[in-house]
This record gives structure tokens, C-alpha cells and sequence, in this order.
């Protein structure tokens, strides 16, 4: 699975153009109401068109009018465009003249665009587009001696929608004689769509390009602890919600799992070292609720009620970094209840994870910004016209010289000299 690399926004909500490059770790700050929650309802909004469909995810968002920058209105297209770094997890193999060949994506880039009708609320789809990159590669046992694959060529496919008529053009080798359904045997299985359905929802993105694997499972994650205090119905999703109500549910299962349950006890005393066992109680009407035992006291199991927030808040990232199976994963304001010291540990868990998934993180906490690396560091702001703007502050010439004399980005923060 790979990660997203970019994306490109025009005419949305705040934003009235925004190219953003994403490594694996990204960390985004900013004042209130400069564009944060804005832009993670960019991921809300294309996992909604995933899930539901363009016509409910526009509806969504409140509406046309809502979607779209208040100032811009229908005047401009909204549009999106993501790039994806992918290696796709299925080979297609290929046996013919040339011996066994595979076909592997490696990156991705999807485009659509919506027209606003002028005076309405209504829209209809502008563009809608599809490109990849991939490689051709001999398979195992056609390699000599290496048992190794062989890169023997590369193209791109451009999948195309034009008002519901789907066309595919794709650049092949020449020096090999393939067809383009041998490449990508998909291409000729959707012929056509609604006039209002996008390439985004249907199984084209599930099989070559990952786009879809990756927003339609990502989670933003928001964690409420009075939600996660309560006692719950014993059924329930095993995964953990966006809030972290079902806190209870998800450590049963993963206490019932001897390796599981070794691995988060020593995450959870690593940062709280006062944790001595975890438990979840089952009540007699089928109710499950979070205890806590500490080193204070050998015998009394605490319930989730009485230990505090950030106990709560902490259990629930490590849940969420450590357990789910999730390629993008979005918190906010991960600190939030936690104690500055443990805010260096936990930003030490999240860069360990980011080594494997894709993590973005937002925050007001200048300590959140003590303890991440400069490259990490994404600042929004609205420039003199009300749009809101990101960028990597320690790009800029004068915030170098400020890291260069030993100021901290937390400290350029708090004194507000990041806009230089």
C-alpha cells in the first residue's frame, strides 16, 4: 500500500487553491479558523463519495453552496486532483510470446472537477480522470539464476469519463506485442456510468490504483473521553470509532489475544508507567466497561469513569496508532488532556508507526512542535483576501535563520512568526 503524495484543491470551502505535498508524517498547525478542519473535510468528503456516492456526499457537506469558497461561488469549478505513490498488492500476469510478465502499478493520479450551475444549486461533472504509471516486469522463474524480477518496460493508462462514456487509452512498449486488456484485464469491464457517477466509485479504483483502499477506510480521528467512560452494549463495531466511544468493545477483543494483549500493556506502561493491569468488565445486562488497576494499589481495579482524560485519551491512540489496520489515519489534537511531558512520547509512537502507514495530526500545542522535526510541520493561514493557505514554514529563508540561532518551531509559533 502506498501513500498520498499530493493533492490539488480549487474553490473549496476556504481554500481557493491548494497544492499540497504529503510525506508519511505530517503534522498541521495553524490559529482558529484558519483552515484546519477545512481541509480534513477534504477526506471526509471524497471517503463520503466512496461510501455513498457524489450526490449524498455533496449533500453532505450542506450542499453545493457549502462546498464550494463563499466568495468564488458557482463563478469557478471545484475540483480535486490526488497523487498516489503505489505499488499495487495483485500482480496480473501475462503469458504469452514474451514468457510470464507482471504488470505493477506504481503511482497514481486522479482528477475530477464539478461545474456549478450558475444561479442553482445543482452541478454536473466537468472531468473526470484517471492516469497511472506502471511497470513490466519478468516473473520469477523466466529470471536466470537471480530469482529475481526483471523490469522490462513501462507505460501509463489514462482512463477517461466523458458524461458517463468511459474510454481508456494506454501506452504500451513497443518492443513488446501486448494487448491493453492483457495488462490491465479491468479495462473493458465498465463501459459506461450515471451521468453523475465518477470513476471514484466504481471498482476501477478498487483493483489498479489503491486510491480508493486508502480514502475509503481512513478515520478521523476525534477522541470525546466522556464518550469512552461509558458502559456499552457488548455488540457493537470491532473497530474503533472516530470518537472513541466503543473504547470498552475494542480492548475486550484485544485482551482476549495473549500477543495482543502482551504488546499494548508494555506500549501503555512505556507512557504511563503508573499502569499496572487492564481489564474489561462484563455486567450482567450485557454491558461492557474499561477498568484500570495501578502500581498504588495491588488489588482495586479503577473504572473508566474515574481515571482521568488523558489515561483515557492515551489508551485510545495507542488502540489507534498500534491495532487498526488503516493506510491514512487522521487525529486531532492528539495532546489534547495529555501531560507535556508525555507528548514527547507519544510523538515518538506516532513517528515510529508513520513508518508503515500515513499519518496526519492537528493541533494548537506548541509542544506537539517541540518534539516534531521541522520538515514535518505544515502551517495553514488565510492570506489578506480570506483564502486559506498552507505551507512548510521551515522552507522559508527567515524562519531558517530563526532554527539556525536555536529558536524551536514552537517558539516561532507562540510569537506568531511562522507568516513571515
Amino acid at each position: 500500500m502506498g501513500i498520498i503524495k499530493e493533492i490539488k484543491i480549487e474553490n473549496f470551502k476556504s481554500f481557493k487553491k491548494l497544492e499540497v505535498a504529503l510525506e508519511n508524517f505530517n503534522v498541521f498547525i495553524g490559529a482558529n479558523a484558519s483552515g484546519k478542519s477545512n481541509f480534513i473535510s477534504i477526506f471526509k468528503f471524497l471517503r463520503d463519495i466512496i461510501n455513498n456516492g457524489l450526490d449524498n456526499a455533496i449533500s453532505m457537506q450542506g450542499g453545493t453552496e457549502y462546498l464550494r469558497n463563499i466568495n468564488i461561488g458557482p463563478a469557478e469549478n471545484f475540483s480535486v486532483e490526488i497523487v498516489c505513490d503505489y505499488i499495487n498488492n495483485e500482480d496480473y500476469q501475462i503469458k504469452n510470446g514474451n514468457g510470464l510478465i507482471e504488470t505493477k502499478t506504481t503511482e497514481v493520479s486522479y482528477f475530477f472537477a464539478l461545474e456549478f450551475l450558475k444561479g442553482k444549486t445543482g452541478f454536473k461533472i466537468a472531468a473526470d480522470r484517471l492516469f497511472l504509471k506502471y511497470d513490466l516486469l519478468r516473473g520469477k522463474n523466466e529470471t536466470a539464476g537471480t530469482g529475481k524480477k526483471e523490469k522490462i518496460g513501462e507505460g501509463t493508462l489514462t482512463i477517461i469519463n466523458r458524461s458517463g462514456e468511459l474510454t481508456s487509452e494506454i501506452d504500451i512498449p513497443g518492443h513488446l506485442s501486448l494487448k491493453k486488456e492483457e495488462i490491465f484485464p479491468f479495462v473493458n469491464l465498465i463501459k459506461e456510468l450515471s451521468p453523475k457517477g465518477l470513476l471514484l466509485e466504481t471498482p476501477l479504483f478498487h483493483v489498479p490504483s489503491g486510491i480508493a483502499e486508502i480514502l475509503k477506510g481512513v478515520s478521523i480521528y476525534n477522541f470525546d473521553p466522556g464518550q469512552s467512560k461509558k458502559a456499552i452494549p457488548l455488540s457493537g463495531k470491532t473497530e474503533l470509532e472516530e470518537d472513541g466511544s466503543n473504547l470498552a468493545l475494542v480492548l475486550k477483543n484485544l485482551l482476549e489475544n495473549k500477543s495482543n494483549k502482551k504488546k499494548f500493556a508494555n506500549l501503555i506502561k512505556d507512557v504511563l508507567a503508573f499502569v499496572n493491569d487492564l481489564e474489561v468488565e462484563k455486567f450482567s445486562d450485557h454491558s461492557l466497561l474499561f477498568r484500570l488497576k495501578e502500581v498504588y494499589s495491588s488489588n482495586t481495579f479503577l473504572p473508566a469513569s474515574l481515571l482521568s482524560d488523558g489515561t483515557i485519551n492515551i489508551t485510545a491512540l495507542i488502540l489507534t496508532l498500534y491495532f487498526t489496520k488503516k493506510p491514512l489515519m487522521i487525529i486531532e489534537e492528539p495532546e489534547r488532556n495529555i501531560h507535556p511531558y508525555l507528548i514527547a512520547k507519544v510523538l515518538e509512537m506516532m513517528k515510529e508507526v508513520s513508518a508503515h502507514k500515513q499519518i496526519i495530526v492537528t493541533t494548537h500545542n506548541p509542544e506537539v512542535l517541540k518534539y516534531s522535526f521541522p520538515g514535518d510541520i505544515l502551517f495553514i493561514a488565510r492570506d489578506k483576501e480570506g483564502y486559506s493557505r498552507i505551507s512548510r514554514p521551515y522552507k522559508n529563508e527567515q524562519v531558517k535563520i530563526f532554527l539556525e540561532n536555536e529558536m524551536g518551531m514552537d517558539e516561532l509559533y507562540t510569537q506568531n512568526l511562522l507568516e513571515l
